[in-house]
């Protein structure tokens, strides 16, 4: 994954091969239309207010693609002078072919900057937020065979299962159930810890906003995914053997929502809500969502209204998609809005 998505030359993601929308290779929330973007900003100016109106409130966003998102959040933002002239906006981007689109989709906007590693962004209070990052980053692969833990791994473009070497490895393995049944593969992510311990350093206070699929508790040994979820996307045709058309395809793999908390807490973080998307959305949208109530629609309001319900629908984006707040020196005597609904909830995350 990490030659397949992002050599600089012929990566997936790193040559500026990725394309997204209708007539990329997948869709995601951003290709909805605005209404994401405005629902976030709503979530991000309530964030702001309880942070006591910090200035500036720095928004970090990683995994920014063509800039849209952020172009949609400052967008809605405006409407709100007050928070709008608050916000410093942070795009963490290592490669210019995509710091350059982003740069001419924000052109307008004289409050955002850029830096290659989160490690050069300036120490800050708001929010890093990530939408669809995580589930690129590389994994690792154990298989089990019914008495032990083995690595699997790529030799001559096939796969080949040996003894596990890396020490890392034999940890996470360590802790791995036996009663599985023969064959079992699972999928883990060393990138996580050091991700989680640079935005520990740099942020002050605040949270980690994470927007991603993947499992969490019980369901990560479930029999319905004993093969894993390495996922291959090309003109929205999935194929499951990352060994093919490397370089031109997306490759992706669940997010374990429970590794993340784990890790998460051991870097001092705080667990504010874990929800699926239809819940979050909801909740982060109540306050606006009720200003409508007893009128009629304008066309441009009907319209937002069915893009909402395409982000929201439980048999596309609603329930597949997960977000996990992650708090650093904020209070929860009151729940964020995003996380007033939660379902299934930071009890889930942990197996009950």
């Amino acid at each position: 994954m990490e030659q397949a998505l992002y050599d600089p030359e012929h990566g997936y993601y790193a040559s500026g091969r990725v394309h997204i929308g209708k007539a990329g290779d997948f869709f995601t929330n951003v290709s909805v239309g605005k209404i994401y973007g405005k629902i976030l900003a709503l979530f991000f100016e309530e964030l702001w207010e309880k942070m006591g109106q910090p200035e500036p409130f720095t928004i970090v966003e990683q995994g920014a693609n063509d800039g849209r998102l952020a172009l949609d959040i400052l967008e809605a933002a405006e409407a709100s002078s007050d928070f709008f002239k608050s916000i410093h906006y942070y795009i963490v981007e290592p490669f210019s072919i995509h710091q350059k689109k982003q740069q001419e989709t924000l052109k307008q906007h004289q409050n955002v900057s850029w830096v290659k590693k989160i490690i050069e962004l300036p120490e800050f209070e708001g929010l890093h937020f990530s939408n669809e990052l995580l589930d690129a980053f590389p994994i690792d692969l154990l298989r089990w065979n019914g008495e032990e833990w083995l690595e699997q791994r790529i030799a001559a473009k096939a796969w080949v299962t040996l003894p596990i070497e890396q020490e890392e490895l034999q940890s996470v393995a360590k802790k791995l159930p036996h009663n599985l049944a023969p064959e079992f593969l699972w999928e883990v992510r060393l990138g996580i810890v050091p991700w989680l311990q640079e935005i520990e350093v740099r942020m002050k206070r605040g949270i980690i906003l994470i927007a991603d699929y993947g499992y969490a508790g019980i369901d990560r040994f479930a029999s319905y995914r004993a093969e894993g979820s390495i996922a291959c996307y090309e003109n929205h045709h999935r194929h499951d053997n990352p060994l093919e058309e490397v370089g031109k395809r997306d490759i992706t793999a669940h997010v374990d929502f429970t590794d993340l908390a784990e890790k998460a807490l051991q870097r001092n973080f705080e667990i504010l809500g874990y929800s699926d998307q239809h819940h979050f959305l909801i909740g982060a949208a109540e306050t606006w969502l009720r200003t409508f109530e007893g009128r009629s629609l304008t066309t441009a309001e009907q319209k937002e209204f069915r893009l909402l319900q395409t982000l929201l629908h439980p048999e596309t984006m609603g329930r597949s998609f997960k977000f996990l707040g992650l708090g650093k020196k904020i209070s929860t005597t009151a729940a964020l809005s995003g996380f007033c609904y939660q379902r299934p909830g930071v009890a889930y995350l942990f197996g009950s």
